[in-house]
């Protein structure tokens, strides 16, 4: 049984969220590669058997632990809405949200640039949910274009964040030059 073949009752699905929440715990502490999923069953308190039974690799559990984290955006945009005037102004904001919150936990950071290579079936379909999500919030910020256009321009905004992302987890940029990069780049796009 996994989480995305059968419908969780209310106790499997808290079990499978204090999964998530551990390994979101143990990302705070430590790098993506320097955890073992027995790990993340320990700081759950469930056996390694429970896990595997939400998640059919390390890649899929912490695709949903990245998902879990992202989900904040939305909730931070809720409570701190966007004050730009123009479309480019909005989303230079919402995407420095994205860069200092990465900057806050440079760990999720890597583990993106480790799940995009991944072959687990079940990592690729939560990343690439979890880029609709994002997209989603990114071009909610973009209101004097129309969808596709929008749509067009966050998917290359987010391609140039993800490559930037990488090139600062590496030690090549620094998180400034990843901001003014993006900056430059949806100026370009809608100034």
């Amino acid at each position: 049984m996994t989480a995305a073949t059968s419908p969780l009752t209310d106790a499997q699905r808290a079990r499978r969220d204090r999964i998530v929440d551990a390994g979101l715990a143990l990302l705070n502490e430590r790098d993506f590669d320097k955890i073992q999923v027995k790990d993340v069953a320990e700081e759950a308190n469930v056996a390694l058997g429970t896990l595997y039974r939400y998640f059919s690799s390390k890649e899929h559990l912490f695709a949903e632990v990245l998902v879990r984290w992202a989900g904040t955006l939305r909730t931070h945009i809720s409570r701190n809405p966007l004050r730009g005037t123009t479309d480019a102004q909005r989303l230079t904001q919402v995407i420095n949200r994205s860069v200092r919150a990465f900057q806050r936990q440079p760990s999720l950071a890597r583990l993106v640039a480790t799940l995009e290579t991944s072959s687990d079936p079940y990592a690729t379909e939560i990343l690439e949910r979890l880029g609709r999500t994002t997209g989603d919030i990114y071009e909610e910020a973009i209101h004097d274009l129309d969808r596709e256009t929008a749509h067009r321009v966050v998917v290359v905004v987010d391609a140039l964040l993800a490559a930037r992302l990488r090139s600062w987890v590496a030690g090549r940029i620094s998180i400034a030059t990843v901001s003014d990069d993006l900056a430059d780049t949806i100026d370009l796009l809608l100034g």
